[in-house]
């Protein structure tokens, strides 16, 4: 069957003064064929171990002959492509394969509104399959990359996984932790991304399940402000909108304690991180205490464990929120780094939510959210 006409908006983001070069288009394809007559649409993809998200409007009355709202609720399963760029090659013949495809994945609900004559459609990527599927296998005797890699080949993704060598049932054994109990493969995979301390997530038809990036050699993605002065009497960036949050409950000091009993060696160990707190900045605070108990690990894995929680809990101390543009370029895979403010909140920032979302009416909007440790 041959696709159906592309929809595609064009517009710049309010605030801002749209630069000739942007012309933003986008398309939704749906069960392989591109479809007209979308509103608006909404991607939101997440660093939460969590699946990435969408929703689709559409105008029915503007739906395809035999593709209107009676043909939605009669599909047992709809999967859907997002297309969007800010800079096409043509812009006047806008081919969404050459642009990037921010979300594959599948309806989970259809709403239908016929006093608006609206027909929405959400749902989440394809880490969805592993969410809702139990796990229904032993795997013991299997890695933590074989299983990635089992359970890739059963839902169809391509496997980018880096091989790994100790069986799980080591993991397991060592903490008790019964492997039958109910959860689902997503469940498995990132309880297994843990004791292995890589990343694993969905990215389009592939599943990842790789080490964690050094954040040294990640890409940065810049904010700049330029402050109200003797050049301009506002301030310049390239956001629409900026705020930063500290947190002065992190800030007086974290200390993270692991302990266990390894019953092979006979031995208790336990570490703490970071072995020296510094002085809290707050006179007279003590520091925030956590203590975690887990069985069967040597010192070095309780180090490495206290080291990763510290990173966890402490990267919530600077956070900041922004509305830009809707680019091509920034994903959670990022690094931001802000510059400019003349404050302690220029420093790098971690990515956890990243929002697109486009309208006939409104353009091509994005919104981030992201968090670190203080620099300072």
């Amino acid at each position: 069957m041959p696709d159906l006409l592309s929809g595609f908006v064009e517009g710049s983001f309010p605030g801002l003064p749209a630069p000739a070069v942007r012309a933003p288009r986008g398309a939704v394809r749906l069960n392989g064929l591109l479809f007209p007559g979308w509103e608006s649409w909404e991607v939101e993809n997440n660093a939460h171990r969590a699946a990435d998200s969408f929703a689709v409007n559409f105008a029915s009355s503007q739906l395809p002959p035999g593709f209107g709202a009676d043909w939605f609720g009669a599909q047992a399963a709809i999967t859907v492509e997002i297309f969007a760029t800010a800079v096409p090659p043509d812009p006047g013949h806008y081919q969404p394969a050459l642009t990037d495809r921010l979300i594959l994945g599948q309806v989970d609900d259809i709403s239908f509104d016929p006093a608006r004559g609206l027909l929405t459609l959400t749902g989440r990527d394809l880490t969805a399959q592993l969410i809702d599927t139990s796990v229904s296998a032993g795997y013991l005797n299997q890695t933590s990359s074989q299983i990635a890699a089992t359970l890739a080949a059963r839902h169809g993704l391509t496997a980018v996984i880096t091989p790994t060598m100790t069986p799980i049932g080591t993991f397991y054994s060592q903490n008790h932790i019964s492997l039958t109990q109910q959860r689902s493969e997503w469940d498995l995979l990132t309880e297994l991304a843990g004791f292995e301390n890589f990343d694993v997530f969905v990215a389009g038809d592939e599943l990842h399940f790789t080490p964690r990036p050094d954040p040294a050699a990640a890409t940065r993605y810049a904010i700049h402000w330029r402050p109200p002065g003797a050049i301009t009497a506002a301030p310049v960036a390239n956001v629409a909108a900026l705020r930063f949050e500290r947190s002065l409950t992190l800030a007086r000091g974290v200390s993270i304690t692991v302990q266990s009993w390894h019953a092979r060696l006979g031995k208790r160990f336990t570490a703490t991180w970071p072995q020296e707190q510094a002085d809290s900045s707050a006179a007279g605070a003590s520091p925030l205490v956590y203590s975690f108990i887990a069985a069967g690990l040597t010192q070095d894995q309780c180090r490495q464990i206290a080291q990763t929680r510290y990173q966890d809990i402490t990267q919530h101390m600077m956070r900041l929120s922004a509305e830009l543009p809707g680019d091509d370029t920034l994903d959670c895979q990022m690094i931001v780094a802000v510059r400019g403010t003349g404050t302690l909140w220029d420093q790098d920032y971690f990515p956890d939510i990243v929002r697109r979302t486009m309208s006939a009416d409104g353009g091509y909007r994005m919104t981030l959210s992201a968090k670190n440790i203080s620099a300072a």
